[in-house]
């Protein structure tokens, strides 16, 4: 299994907030742990190939126990600016690295066994950041759907290219592996895990305010 970790994304949303990153946000809970350096902590429990694409010229995503990539922020999805890392010889999981994961969560990711193509999120709003949205935390492939991800991609990027979709790709490539519309929010079991627990993103500084793993002193949610 190959584990990479996407950090190379817009942070448009982020705002510079706390002047660093949403990946490398210090989490009070967890005594001041960088999130990033705790998923790849996480990472490493499920396999050595751990990969890790960020922004060029950024030392601080430099981290031991990591394959660092460089980008330079062009690509149109998370899964194209991966394609050249996907795993020839076993199972590809993508982590998105803004994404706070509980062991569990992650124990959940690695444990899937099904050689088919998976996502792993929130369907729905968040009860923790109080966020309306749905969330994608991770997906993970196998080499014998490669052929089909490309193909599904380009459609998806085309589409987005065109303005004729604009939800993000991750949720577009879901819809087109459940053959359900694609302007549609439709989640089905045979390709969606869902996580609901205290897994969530730090898309903007709201979601990291509300989360209880920013906190020295956390009330954990218990329903």
């Amino acid at each position: 299994m190959r584990v990479i970790i996407a950090c190379a994304g817009s942070q448009e949303k982020w705002g510079g907030h706390l002047g660093v990153p949403s990946h490398l946000v210090p989490l009070r809970a967890h005594h001041g742990v960088p999130l990033l350096y705790r998923t790849v902590g996480q990472a490493r429990e499920l396999t050595d190939d751990v990969h890790l694409t960020c922004p060029a010229g950024d030392p601080r995503y430099k981290l031991p126990g990591v394959t660092v990539h460089e980008q330079d922020g062009s690509a149109p999805s998370e899964y194209a600016a991966t394609r050249d890392l996907w795993n020839t010889r076993g199972r590809t999981v993508l982590l998105l690295g803004d994404v706070y994961f509980t062991d569990q969560a992650m124990d959940t990711i690695g444990s899937f066994r099904p050689q088919t193509y998976r996502v792993f999120g929130r369907a729905y709003g968040s009860r923790i950041t109080g966020t309306p949205y749905g969330e994608i935390f991770a997906a993970s492939w196998w080499p014998t759907q490669h052929a089909r991800m490309d193909k599904r991609l380009a459609h998806i990027h085309e589409l987005r290219a065109l303005g004729i979709v604009t939800r993000p790709p991750g949720w577009m490539l879901l819809r087109s592996w459940q053959n359900t519309r694609l302007n549609q929010h439709i989640v089905t079991a045979d390709w969606f895990t869902p996580i609901n627990d205290l897994t969530d993103d730090f898309d903007t500084p709201r979601d990291f305010e509300r989360h209880p793993a920013t906190r020295e002193a956390p009330t954990w949610p218990t329903s």
